[in-house]
């Protein structure tokens, strides 16, 4: 059984509101990564909170995923009561859709419980929620109107274009003379090209610093209007411990169509006679702000922090050579220091007493090396910088954090190392549970049940098509509990899912049932993840190992982080531990914090209370 966890960190024998508290995410944070790993010990601005306030690790949701974990963590409630189970969930009411579509669980729809930003912020506390989930789409659940809150988001708005590597081949040659003002500053006649991408259009011009090599590329959206310049540089050999982020990259560069964005540049290769090059243009990403003056926040954000870059992916395929990954290690590093100037930004400038704020690292980058790092010491090196970077981004929002705040540090699950998959529709197949279509996908009107992350969930009458009699369904649950816990890798012998925890008997501990959650979720074995196919064998290798994460959420590579320092959360890493605190705590902390009541649907109970 699950251990209670909503018990007392340390108190300090006095009940004052906090001044302001701050709440950072760092997705896929692991606390076994924090406390045993060599990647994350050059982190002196997090071990600097750790060293002044508590260390714990958490229980994240079930399934352990990023939007579900979020959301646990912002209402103070599991999936059965928020709506919100897993990164994708099934779409209610039940009667209207069958038990196979998903809707977005990083949106708002769909949300059935009052975040913390919001409930502060009714109780007339100046709040604000950056990238967070469910922070759009912009609803009277998340964002309602008329209350001292701003909310932004751009991980959910409109992704203009993504990431990508440019080539010669890829522009035209145009004439210089468009340029208005005339070109400046190259000692080399320059050599003018342009480019369209879809609803974009770049004008580039190539330059000489020195009249001897063209070194620098110049880009604007118009000829006649503002401009940047990004120089061929080395690629960086070091992570950016004594440097600043992303320093090779252009100054932004504003865009005011087809959105009001802001896109960086980095040029790393260039011919000394401009005949070849390789220019990453950055993901072009639409920012979202619900804010009472929303057009002039949205207008200062851009020109002083320089807008976002969301983790798109990587133009690069880093596990092929050194110089891919470095590449791609330097686009992580723009991506982290955006998020962490988008952070310091509203902290100082829109000066909420509640701050919520998400970095999208070190989670992608976990999945990625996390299973190569074992064995190859460059993508351990690689997990290293990601780690140091992210170290760099937070020490100037760390450093506006007064001794009367409250800073607090989370994460919403840990990661682990996989090798192997396990397709588990084979032997459920064989069972006669579920069917497939001529294309090779599961068949919804043949199956009696489907996959929901590491979960499975009935396809009853009360679904919109559903074929399984409401009195079936237990027996449909203990025949795929049955066939999955028989199922072995023929290579050791072992079961592959010896774990499995029936809604109708954890939910009260796990929040893993609901209308929109699943039937029986399971804990596959350490080193193997789920797949949803049908090719192949029921058990095979990764083509390469990774990192993944969905699993059981008290397991110890599960367990995500908590950090909290200020006034009333002293003791340190060393101190005596308590037990674990549960990430729907964390919201009713929060509120304790400020001195305000919990979310209206919070069922976690704030640490600092006596039980």
């Amino acid at each position: 059984m699950v251990a209670r966890c909503a018990a007392a960190l340390l108190l300090t024998g006095f009940s004052l509101p906090a001044q302001r508290v701050l709440l950072i995410s760092l997705d896929g944070f692991g606390y076994r990564a924090l406390t045993e790993e060599a990647a994350t010990r050059d982190m002196p601005a997090l071990r600097g909170a750790m060293a002044r306030g508590v260390v714990r690790p958490m229980q994240p949701a079930f399934p352990s995923t990023t939007a579900n974990g979020h959301i646990a963590l912002a209402t103070g409630a599991w999936a059965d009561v928020n709506g919100k189970h897993a990164n994708s969930h099934p779409v209610l009411p039940r009667k209207d859709h069958t038990s196979f579509e998903r809707a977005n669980g990083f949106r708002a729809e769909g949300l059935t419980a009052e975040p913390v930003w919001v409930a502060a912020a009714r109780a007339g506390i100046r709040s604000a929620a950056v990238n967070f989930v469910p922070t759009y789409p912009f609803l009277p659940s998340n964002a309602p109107a008329g209350l001292p809150l701003t909310v932004i988001n751009h991980y959910q708005t409109r992704r203009i274009a993504g990431n990508r590597l440019l080539t010669r081949k890829d522009v035209s040659a145009a004439p210089c003379e468009e340029w208005k003002p005339g070109l400046k500053g190259s000692k080399k006649p320059p050599l003018c090209f342009t480019w369209q991408e879809d609803a974009l259009r770049f004008h580039a011009s190539i330059g000489s610093s020195s009249g001897k090599s063209y070194d620098f590329i110049e880009v604007a959206a118009d000829p006649a209007g503002h401009r940047v310049r990004a120089h061929a540089r080395p690629l960086e050999d070091a992570p950016p411990q004594a440097r600043p982020l992303a320093r090779h990259f252009s100054s932004g560069l504003r865009l005011m169509a087809p959105i009001d964005a802001v896109v960086y540049f980095r040029l790393f290769d260039i011919a000394p006679d401009g005949g070849s090059f390789a220019l990453l243009r950055g993901a072009v990403e639409e920012l979202g702000v619900f804010d009472a003056n929303e057009a002039s926040l949205r207008r200062r954000f851009l020109a002083e922090a320089g807008g976002v870059i969301g983790n798109s992916r990587s133009p690069f395929s880093p596990e092929t050579d050194d110089t891919k990954l470095r590449r791609s290690l330097e686009l992580a590093e723009l991506v982290v220091r955006q998020l962490g100037r988008t952070q310091e930004w509203v902290w100082r400038n829109v000066k909420p007493r509640l701050q919520l704020g998400y970095f999208s690292y070190p989670d992608e980058a976990e999945h990625n090396w996390l299973g190569l790092a074992a064995t190859e010491p460059r993508f351990a090196g690689a997990r290293r910088w990601i780690y140091i970077a992210l170290d760099q981004a937070l020490k100037p929002i760390f450093q506006p954090v007064s001794s009367k705040d409250h800073l607090l540090v989370v994460s919403d699950h840990g990661m682990a190392a996989v090798t192997k998959q396990i397709r588990v529709y084979l032997p459920l197949e064989r069972a006669g549970l579920v069917a497939r279509t001529p294309k090779g996908q599961i068949d919804p009107n043949l199956s009696k049940l489907s996959l929901l992350y590491n979960c499975l969930l009935v396809n009853t009458s009360d679904w919109k098509g559903g074929n399984v009699p409401l009195g079936e369904r237990e027996t449909v649950i203990a025949t795929a509990t049955r066939v999955l816990r028989e199922t072995r890798d023929p290579a050791t012998g072992q079961p592959v899912i010896p774990e499995f925890y029936p809604a109708a008997t954890f939910n009260a501990e796990l929040g893993n049932g609901g209308e929109a959650g699943a039937d029986v979720c399971f804990d596959p074995a350490p080193g193997y993840t789920v797949a949803s196919t049908f090719d192949g064998p029921v058990v095979a290798n990764l083509p390469q190992p990774r990192g993944q994460h969905g699993y059981y959420p008290l397991r110890e590579d599960m367990r995500s982080i908590f950090i909290g320092a200020g006034p009333r959360l002293r003791g340190g890493a060393g101190a005596q531990p308590s037990p674990v605190p549960r990430a729907i705590d964390v919201a009713p902390l929060i509120a304790d914090l400020l001195g305000i009541p919990p979310p209206a649907q919070s069922r976690g109970r704030s640490p600092l209370q006596s039980q």
